[in-house]
């Protein structure tokens, strides 16, 4: 079985609040509206100036952007109607001036509102490229009325508005406002927008895709209002210490929140593999239309937040999980029903002296509380070792599809691990690949512990829900002359004990019993299934063996497995090993 292996930032452990589940408001049992626990982090709001009797502007964004061969100007500005009537948006010409006084004239966008509705506002937007590539500084805007109906024309300054933080320079500009700089886990809204829609950061992990590496970030968001509201345009970028990663969000088309609801919003980062992110700028995007027939408007984003990220000694260590006990899931997670209990009930590794791997079985009890049946959810896992890998589980090829009333049902998952791996100081991930597809986010996660292997010499073992005893066992053998080959036949009295009433069916794991020689070859198998039909039983059991060898050897090593089939091949647990 041969699974991909990805390195995280201690697994971006970085998910502080997902993994110390006792602590994050995301393992509460009813969710809980992020303003709850913060106030959100907010920045000074731009000052408004008097534009005319009824009209103010209020400076919303400033591009200052080197382009290959000229650099881009753009301003977005706010107007506001104070008003009781339509009133006309004034014809005055919105210029710019730089640090060594030299001022430039900016065009207005075609799609910008002409007039604007009483006691109402509109965002204007205005742009100009410069055909110089020398570093400009940007220190004011100002709105001129040109009266070019007079000769010479006459300019009559009417307001002039300073720009006070440094205009954005594209992705590799750094954000210095104080207010601006966000630790992770802190509530904000997004700047100069009106939307009361409040973010938190809960989870960022790095996923290896078959498009390359990603890091998904994800956020929850709140509507903190009594009427329905939708989530604005903005996007989330990575930055490393060198280099800036462009994202964008997963959720495609209008998202919205009603009145105090709050959802998850996911962002993708694409990034080098190799790469470590250290904060992420939150930024919004402004438009522009050089002509009314132009049906795609130029686009450009301004940085307006930056989130720190926590490094590794910040990371929080998940909750120890109680082998048997019903999981912790997120509360605002829809992928498994609130009804439907999911335990952890068998946790083993086992190495595989064939493939030089070890196998790692994790096994789950779905129990339906509810008076109806459920869907078994597709959830997916992870295992997250030593030095922080991340091992994905795959899930038993064939499963139970829904679970009946006041029933269990069993699903197993398989994971490969380096022979390197200790087992030591392990996380296990329940990761929601739905939501957020084609990545994954994490809806509950704790620190495991192996169970103990049966010795060598123990005549009993575990396959939940039995307990098998191999009470006595015999081989015998038959030379076929013919072809001078050994086929072999086995004979097992065991006592088996169901200690759990689970609902199993075919897709429940069979035991598969293999043969070796003194010189460690696979001589035979023989498989045989727990329920159904030839199924093993207590008392007396006859197996013929699969297979033949040209010499009879002893003595001879049968190893009995727990076996299932995924989408990687079959999984195989060594659950006991003897000697004759």
């Amino acid at each position: 079985m041969h699974t991909k292996v990805s390195k995280t930032l201690a697994t971006l452990v970085i998910s502080a609040s997902l993994l110390n589940t006792g602590a994050s408001a995301a393992w509460a049992d009813e969710p809980s509206a992020p303003s709850a626990a913060a106030a959100p982090a907010t920045v000074q709001e731009a000052a408004w100036y008097h534009l005319t009797e009824v009209l103010d502007v209020q400076l919303k964004s400033v591009l200052n952007e080197p382009l290959l061969n000229g650099t881009r100007i753009g301003v977005v500005v706010k107007m506001k109607n104070n008003g009781s009537k339509l009133t006309r948006v004034p014809e005055y010409d919105l210029r710019v001036t730089t640090s060594t006084g030299i001022v430039y004239t900016l065009k207005p966008s075609a799609a910008n509102a002409k007039a604007i509705e009483p006691m109402a506002d509109s965002e204007l937007s205005y742009m100009a490229v410069i055909d110089r590539t020398d570093a400009i500084t940007l220190t004011q805007v100002n709105w001129t009325d040109v009266d070019y109906y007079v000769y010479p024309k006459k300019e009559t300054p009417i307001v002039d508005i300073p720009i006070t933080q440094a205009a954005w320079r594209g992705s590799d500009t750094g954000i210095t406002d104080p207010k601006a700089l966000l630790k992770w886990s802190d509530v904000f809204t997004i700047p100069s927008e009106p939307s009361p829609i409040q973010y938190t950061p809960v989870d960022i992990h790095k996923e290896s895709t078959e498009k390359g590496t990603v890091y998904l970030v994800q956020l929850l968001a709140y509507n903190p209002n009594d009427q329905r509201e939708i989530v604005p345009e903005f996007t989330l970028d990575g930055k490393s210490e060198s280099k800036v990663f462009a994202g964008s969000r997963v959720e495609q088309g209008t998202v919205a929140l009603e009145a105090k609801e709050q959802k998850y919003i996911h962002f993708a980062i694409p990034t080098d593999q190799d790469t470590v992110l250290s904060s992420l700028n939150v930024l919004t995007t402004e438009k522009f239309s050089s002509d009314p027939s132009q049906t795609t408007p130029v686009t450009y984003q301004v940085g307006r937040l930056n989130i720190l990220l926590p490094n590794e000694a910040e990371a929080t260590t998940a909750e120890a999980y109680q082998m048997g006990t019903p999981m912790k899931f997120d509360a605002n997670s829809e992928l498994i029903h609130p009804q439907l209990q999911v335990s952890l009930v068998e946790f083993h590794m086992s190495e595989d002296d064939v493939q030089g791997n070890q196998t790692a079985i994790a096994k789950f009890v779905l129990h339906n509380q509810s008076e109806r049946p459920l869907a078994v959810p597709l959830f997916q896992t992870g295992l997250v070792g030593t030095g922080g890998y991340d091992y994905p589980g795959k899930r038993q090829e064939k499963a139970p599809s829904q679970v009946l009333p006041n029933s269990s049902i069993v699903v197993s998952y398989a994971f490969s691990l380096p022979a390197s791996e200790t087992g030591q100081n392990l996380k296990l991930k329940i990761e929601d690949a739905v939501t957020a597809a084609p990545y994954k986010s994490t809806v509950a996660a704790y620190a495991v512990q192996l169970q103990p292997e049966p010795e060598d010499t123990s005549d009993s073992f575990s396959v939940y829900p039995f307990d098998v005893k191999v009470e006595n066992w015999d081989l015998s053998y038959l030379f076929n002359t013919s072809n001078q080959t050994y086929t072999y036949k086995g004979k097992f009295f065991l006592d088996i004990q169901r200690t759990q009433q689970t609902e199993l069916d075919a897709t429940f794991p069979n035991l598969q019993f293999e043969l070796y020689d003194n010189a460690g070859r696979l001589v035979a198998t023989g498989v045989k299934p727990l329920i159904g039909q030839g199924r093993l039983v207590s008392g007396e059991n006859n197996l013929p063996f699969n297979g033949t060898s040209e010499q009879f050897d002893s003595p001879l090593t049968l190893k009995i497995f727990e076996v299932f089939p995924t989408a990687n091949g079959d999984a195989k647990r060594l659950v006991a090993k003897f000697v004759k």
